[in-house]
């Protein structure tokens, strides 16, 4: 793969060029331009409401079909240094109330539950967290955040997406109990080098092979000066299938209190904690198509 080229030592190439009588410039490793992607976009809670819809085609009819939900997610720091994640569905009726529940302390112990009303809460093993999220192109990884201690980043040439200069950087496992869970070998980030938002996400295996692309579109300021895209499509380049996130609404830096994220809560949700979703999420701005 072209991206997998070789590259010239720093020392090396730092010496050719004052040598040949450039100017230095200020030059970021790839752990600091991550380090920046963090620092710009990081809050210590955050609620959304997203609507996700997947597009596949009928293997019989060849027919394109569309299955819409509408979800609430929330994350923050918990008063232990973790992270505490939910996702929620709202609509449609016949799977509101089914959660992802993602509980990680601050040692990066990870503990998913996925909960459906009429089955109760399942534990999702670590191995299986390469696996679908409701038949989207979502895994459950995916929709983790980015944790900068479970990858090792390399920064390649420059490239431009859509016009826009942007870091090209190259994340691998950080180690072998990485790799056991990962769904991915590499994966190759494009960020803006003006705001570090990410702008495309392109997913592989071991092979070197092109599973999936994130592509994410019209990064907008929410309540806070953070940006946050008002969309983004994960195209599925194996099954030929992709699934389009819309960020309705968003609020940043107030956080839910802590005992919603649990398992008695979601077994045990109701007007109240809808209500509490609402006011705390204003509308946002309608989203431009992708």
């Amino acid at each position: 793969m072209s991206r997998l080229r070789p590259i010239l030592p720093l020392a090396v190439l730092a010496a050719a060029l004052l040598a040949a009588g450039f100017k230095t410039v200020n030059y970021l490793e790839a752990d600091a331009v991550m380090a920046k992607v963090h620092d710009t976009h990081s809050s210590d809670s955050e609620i959304d409401v997203i609507e996700m819809v997947s597009v596949t085609k009928n293997d019989k009819t060849n027919a394109t079909e569309t299955t819409t939900r509408r979800i609430v997610s929330a994350v923050q720091k918990d008063s232990k240094g973790g992270l505490l994640y939910l996702m929620r569905i709202l609509a449609p009726e016949d799977e509101k109330g089914v959660s992802l529940l993602v509980l990680e302390d601050a040692k990066d112990n990870v503990d998913q539950y996925l909960y459906i009303p009429a089955l109760g809460a399942k534990k999702i093993d670590p191995g299986s967290r390469s696996s679908s999220f409701l038949g989207s192109d979502f895994t459950y990884e995916d929709l983790r955040r980015e944790k900068p201690g479970e990858w090792k980043y390399d920064r390649l040439d420059d490239e431009k997406i859509e016009g826009t200069d942007c870091y090209a950087i190259m994340a691998s496992p950080s180690n072998k109990d990485r790799e056991k869970i990962t769904g991915y070998t590499y994966r190759f980030l494009d960020i803006d080098k003006a705001t570090y938002d990410i702008r495309r996400v392109v997913f592989l295996d071991s092979k070197q092979k092109e599973l999936k692309t994130f592509d994410a579109y019209d990064y907008q300021p929410t309540n806070t000066a953070i940006q946050r895209p008002r969309s983004g499509v994960m195209t599925n380049l194996v099954k030929g299938t992709h699934t389009i996130m819309t960020l309705l609404n968003s609020r940043l830096g107030k956080p839910l209190d802590e005992k919603v994220f649990t398992l008695d809560t979601l077994k045990n949700w109701g007007p109240e904690q809808d209500k509490l979703i609402e006011d705390l999420v204003p509308k946002a701005a309608p989203a431009k198509a992708p």
